[in-house]
């Protein structure tokens, strides 16, 4: 009998990875040809005055577009705080958020503008970027939500090399496919499932490209129905490295 549930538990584990990896290959599939990576890229080296700006355009607000400016403010032992500001139609909006040395997003909001810090670093990019690399993070959580125990998924696939443009040039970027399925199921609704197509640019210690899709499926009262949350394109417009 314990045997049996240990390994129901087991299938149950790796059966809820299966979704998300089969929809990873999916998004990792839609791009242009990709070239093998030559060269391992390491994680940026972020300096204070490091300054980014990107225009956001919102495909579920019918091409509504917005900016947001990001800068390095402060960085103490290795983490460096960025200072995010939004301006859209309904006005200005600023966040913080917190990327250790290795990339990975220590504080800040991977769902509209709900910062938090995570228990365990979100690995948005497993630097060194490699070809063909993959990960798998499982981070246990509190859901914000419920208050109670929950996990957030996040998966990410290295797919190659290529040449991206956006408002800031043309640069070799590396191509880089993700999946993160936050904490925030309950008894009515899924989590929510957000998938990004990434073109990282070395050069410029950031994506040169971002595409972001949202959603969660409403489970109560009737047939199941998708919600969508998000479905955004981010452009680099300006990159202003610091002084050293």
């Amino acid at each position: 009998m314990t045997m049996s549930i240990v390994r129901l538990a087991h299938f149950m584990r790796i059966s809820s990875w299966l979704p998300a990896l089969v929809a990873l290959c999916l998004v990792a599939c839609q791009t242009e040809p990709l070239t093998r990576i030559a060269t391992a890229v390491p994680a940026p080296a972020l300096v204070v005055g490091d300054h980014w700006q990107y225009r956001i355009t919102d495909n579920l607000r019918r091409g509504a577009l917005s900016t947001l400016d990001v800068e390095v403010a402060a960085i103490n032992n290795g983490v460096a705080t960025l200072r995010m500001v939004t301006v859209d139609s309904t006005g200005k909006s600023e966040i913080s958020e917190e990327i250790d040395a290795n990339g990975n997003l220590v504080m800040g909001a991977l769902k509209e503008d709900r910062v938090r810090r995570f228990p365990t670093p979100v690995k948005l990019f497993d630097f060194p970027l490699e070809d063909g690399k993959s990960w798998r993070q499982v981070i246990d959580t509190i859901s914000p939500e419920t208050g109670l125990g929950a996990q957030i998924l996040n998966f990410g696939t290295v797919r190659g090399q290529t040449t991206a443009t956006a408002p800031a040039g043309s640069a070799n970027v590396i191509f880089l496919a993700r999946i993160i399925q936050l904490d925030d199921a309950e008894f009515w609704r899924t989590r929510t499932e957000r998938r990004d197509s990434v073109w990282y640019a070395p050069q410029f210690k950031a994506p040169l490209r971002e595409n972001r899709e949202a959603q969660y499926t409403w489970l109560s009262g009737g047939a199941p129905q998708v919600v969508r949350t998000e479905s955004t394109i981010r452009e680099l417009v300006t990159f202003q490295p610091g002084a050293r």
